[in-house]
C-alpha cells in the first residue's frame, strides 16, 4: 500500500515534488550563508534546522509518491498495449536526492545542537563544554551534505522534468 497516490485529483508527486525542489536548496543555501556570522546563527539556525527537516519531509514524500505514479503509468502503457515505459536514472536520482535531503537535515539540527552546546543553551551544567572550534567545524561538515543536496535536487529534478516533457513536447511544438 501506497502511503500518497494523489491530492485534490492530480498524481501527488507532480505537486510534492516541487516542494522538495524549492525548499532542499532553500535550506542547503541558508546552511551556506548562516556560517558568516554568529549573529546570523543565533537567530535562524532554529528556523533554518526546521527548514531542512521540512524539506527532508517533502524530499521523503515526494519519493513515495513517485512510486506509485510509476506503477500506474506502466498500468496505463501495458493497458494501451505500448510498450514499457524506461523512467531511465529518474527513480534512483529520486532516492539518492531525498537521502542527502535527509543527510542535509540531520547535519542542520547537528549544527543547531552543537551551537546550542557551544553556548550552554538547554544543555545541563554537568557537561563538558565544547572546544571553540566545534561550532565552524560542525559548520563546515554540514556544508558537505548541503551542496551534495542541491545538486542530487537538481539531477532529479532535470531527468522528471525530461520524462514528463520530453514525450508532451512533441504535441506542442509545431504539430
Amino acid at each position: 500500500m501506497y502511503l500518497l497516490t494523489d491530492l485534490f485529483g492530480l498524481p501527488a508527486h507532480a505537486l510534492l515534488v516541487h516542494a522538495a525542489v524549492v525548499l532542499v536548496p532553500l535550506a542547503a543555501l541558508g546552511v551556506a550563508l548562516i556560517g558568516w556570522r554568529a549573529s546570523w546563527r543565533r537567530s535562524y539556525l532554529l528556523p533554518l534546522a526546521l527548514l531542512a527537516v521540512t524539506a527532508a519531509g517533502f524530499a521523503f514524500l515526494a519519493k513515495e509518491s513517485g512510486e506509485p505514479l510509476q506503477a500506474s503509468v506502466r498500468s496505463a502503457a501495458r493497458a494501451a498495449g505500448a510498450r514499457r515505459p524506461s523512467f531511465g536514472e529518474h527513480p534512483q536520482q529520486g532516492d539518492a536526492a531525498m537521502i542527502w535531503a535527509a543527510l542535509l537535515a540531520f547535519g542542520a539540527v547537528g549544527l543547531l545542537a552543537v551551537d546550542w552546546w557551544s553556548r550552554r543553551i538547554m544543555i545541563p551544567a554537568r557537561l563538558p563544554a565544547l572546544p571553540r572550534w566545534a561550532p565552524g567545524a560542525a559548520y563546515v561538515v554540514v556544508l558537505i551534505p548541503a551542496v551534495i543536496a542541491v545538486f542530487a535536487m537538481i539531477a532529479a529534478g532535470h531527468s522528471g522534468a525530461q520524462l514528463v516533457w520530453r514525450d508532451v513536447g512533441t504535441y506542442t511544438s509545431g504539430g
